[in-house]
């Protein structure tokens, strides 16, 4: 008999991602997943393949759980599953006497390692599900399956510009904050193109000094610059890439779930805890994580080796499995 679990993961789209093995360890396990996220993460978790299906965080109301008497109701949305995943509250007593209430298998975890335990952050989401049933010996193979719609969608984007399927590399020059964005996207745009492969860049609501740094430079026109996409829309064009570059942000890890081969470039981030999971990822960091970055000769050879190791399969494990780090 299948059993219903509620998982729940209030980050952003790369914390969420790096928890594809975990969810995979539960369909083995014989759980029926719903993931519960922030609203803008849904869409993409619904047709993931990842999980039986996705929701609104917000509507389960958990911010009750987090005071001494709550209402009588306060539980009901959550008690409908047979067992219950929180990657959150872990600090919280009042959150975890409130749900010790609920006759469920539940587990309360945080949502990453602490910092310099030299974990990955798969490792050891999937580490949490221990109480849940025997942990795998190797980390699961996790991969976010694309919608055709959307798939559909970036090819006719793509086709307008003369650009096919397979071709393109895709760059992601903006981050969550500067300190993680490599300034050396505009050098590595015109190498790219002065070699013969065109190319797309991300551009999402807080990337737009990154992006306007690649059009000042004229390494890309606008036309070429994909912007706001919703997060479907950018896994099909990240699906039908050649390749992606990009700083260690949400889009980065959504090409690598999607089997884009994918070069991730850490600054003050640790690669051993955030490497992006993955069949087909490269990693480079400077040699002083703060203050120095990989140069474009560095990078353009780490891309070109992953070229011609060609686009990973399905069969392919994951980096981080081989090392279960």
């Amino acid at each position: 008999m299948t059993r219903r679990c509620l998982v729940v993961h209030p980050g952003a789209l790369g914390d969420v991602l790096l928890a594809g093995p975990a969810l995979g360890h539960l369909r083995a396990l014989g759980f029926r997943a719903t993931l519960a996220v922030t609203s803008r993460l849904v869409a993409l978790f619904a047709g993931s393949g990842l999980v039986h299906d996705a929701r609104n965080l917000d509507s389960l109301g958990l911010h009750r759980l987090f005071v001494e008497s709550i209402a009588p109701n306060a539980l009901a949305p959550i008690e409908v599953f047979d067992a219950l995943v929180f990657w959150m509250g872990a600090g919280d007593p009042v959150f975890r006497r409130n749900l010790a209430t609920i006759d469920r298998p539940t587990v309360i975890a945080r949502a990453q390692p602490p910092p310099g335990a030299g974990r990955h952050v798969s490792r050891h989401l999937v580490e949490t599900l221990a109480p849940l049933g025997p942990l795998p010996p190797d980390l699961p193979f996790a991969r976010v399956h694309v919608i055709p719609a959307a798939r559909a969608s970036a090819g006719a984007w793509l086709a307008d510009r003369g650009i096919g399927p397979g071709d393109a590399v895709v760059l992601q020059p903006g981050a969550g904050s500067a300190a993680k964005m490599w300034p050396g996207f505009p050098a590595l745009a015109h190498r790219l193109r002065a070699s013969g492969l065109p190319v797309i860049a991300l551009a999402g609501p807080a990337d737009g000094l990154a992006v306007e740094a690649l059009l000042a430079a004229e390494a890309l026109a606008e036309d070429r610059v994909a912007r706001d996409w919703p997060l479907v829309e950018i896994a099909g064009l990240l699906s039908l890439a050649r390749a992606a570059v990009g700083n260690d942000s949400g889009p980065t890890h959504l090409a690598a779930a999607v089997g884009c081969p994918t070069v991730a470039l850490f600054g003050p981030t640790d690669p051993a805890a955030w490497v992006p999971v993955g069949a087909a990822v490269r990693t480079l960091r400077g040699t002083s994580a703060a203050t120095s970055w990989p140069d474009v000769d560095r990078v353009s050879a780490t891309l070109e080796a992953l070229l011609a190791g060609g686009r990973a399969t399905r069969s392919g494990r994951h980096p981080v499995s081989r090392a279960w780090r």
